[in-house]
């Protein structure tokens, strides 16, 4: 789950657009009920498309559903799971958190929870860096997988008889650096899509050289100083959870402090209804809003967000707009910050600082 792909799910801006969530188990026993819920989600798809646009339409895009949710391994989930299917796209993500049931046939994709997910840097690489190889772990919270495709691992062609680890001669680290060049091409042609961070592990030596030729400084997000060769990806992956869980913890704690200060400078907007407005204005540097915090809506012709839905008909209604602001927030080069339920308390559960 990158920025990449929701990029690319959020440009999809066509009928119908549909969109299956709801929450996995990862391991058994458990994992045999995503199979059961699976097929419920996908019947329920199938009633709702035949509703909406008769049975003749909807057999295209129910046969589309039905084979992508039969390549779906139940048995290899993580908390939970997005199907998304429409005429050109057909995408399983795997989501490394729970997320609420909801089936969604709208004019785009539900892509809250991926945002969510990109935005709270769940998602973040290890690099682990020796003089012999280096390995890219991809992490999704404290849960790690080694990535062995597209480079990697990278093996440097040095034997331990041509390199004393301690040996750090002049052209010795020469070959060195150019090993870590060769390691960090190969990262960011492949991996690095913003908003990526990336952790490096290592002994403080390799560490340092790294740093000195990336070209991927401004995705550096810690380091943990060590030689971990010998450590599975899962146990280093523990440890590194802690350097970004507690620096995550910090950034969130510095976006409603900045908020503090956009009060006094006359730069704080809130409630649903005044974010959407400046939103589409362009005007929003960062946008803060509670993590459970949905709302339907509707839209008049002036593009005004209209709360009240009980007289519009249903193919009139936003399932959530929460999910559709923050959407135009990114697409005109804002950040998103989910914080704690209960946190925006007196600012209707969402808030932006302003650009102006």
């Amino acid at each position: 789950m990158d920025k990449q792909l929701l990029n690319s799910l959020m440009q999809v801006k066509e009928y119908p657009c549909v969109s299956i969530l709801f929450p996995t188990h990862r391991t058994a026993p458990d994992n045999q009920k995503n199979a059961i819920r699976l097929k419920k989600m996908v019947r329920e798809a199938s009633d709702r498309l035949e509703q909406e646009l008769g049975k003749k339409e909807a057999k295209d895009w129910i046969d589309k559903i039905q084979t992508l949710a039969a390549r779906v391994d139940i048995s290899r989930t993580l908390d939970g799971l997005a199907l998304f299917v429409s005429k050109e796209v057909s995408q399983q993500v795997d989501i490394p958190f729970r997320v609420r049931e909801r089936l969604i046939i709208d004019k785009t994709f539900a892509t809250r929870d991926l945002i969510r997910g990109v935005n709270r840097a769940t998602h973040y690489y290890i690099l682990d860096l020796s003089l012999f190889r280096a390995r890219l772990i991809s992490c999704f919270r404290d849960q790690a997988t080694e990535v062995t495709e597209n480079g990697f691992p990278v093996q440097s062609e040095f034997t331990e008889l041509e390199l004393n680890p301690t040996d750090f001669a002049k052209e010795k680290e020469k070959q060195i650096k150019e090993f870590f060049n060769k390691v960090d091409k190969v990262f960011l042609s492949k991996y690095h899509v913003e908003p990526t961070r990336l952790v490096l592990a290592g002994v403080q030596k390799n560490l340092a050289l790294y740093r000195d030729v990336t070209d991927a400084k401004d995705i550096i997000f810690g380091q943990l100083e060590g030689n971990y060769e010998a450590m599975s990806a899962h146990d280093l992956g523990k440890k590194v959870w802690e350097i970004v869980r507690e620096k995550t913890k910090k950034e969130r704690h510095s976006a409603l402090n900045e908020m503090q200060r956009a009060i006094s400078a006359n730069k704080l907007a809130s409630g649903i209804s005044e974010v959407w407005r400046l939103a589409n204005e362009g005007r929003i540097s960062t946008l803060v809003a509670e993590q459970e915090f949905h709302i339907p809506a509707g839209l008049e012709e002036n593009n005004t967000l209209v709360l009240d839905t009980s007289n519009l008909p249903e193919n009139k209604i936003m399932p959530d707009a929460v999910d559709e602001v923050a959407e135009i927030v990114m697409e005109k080069g804002g950040k998103i910050v989910f914080v704690d339920d209960g946190t925006l308390g007196n600012h209707h559960k969402i808030a932006a600082i302003l650009r102006y």
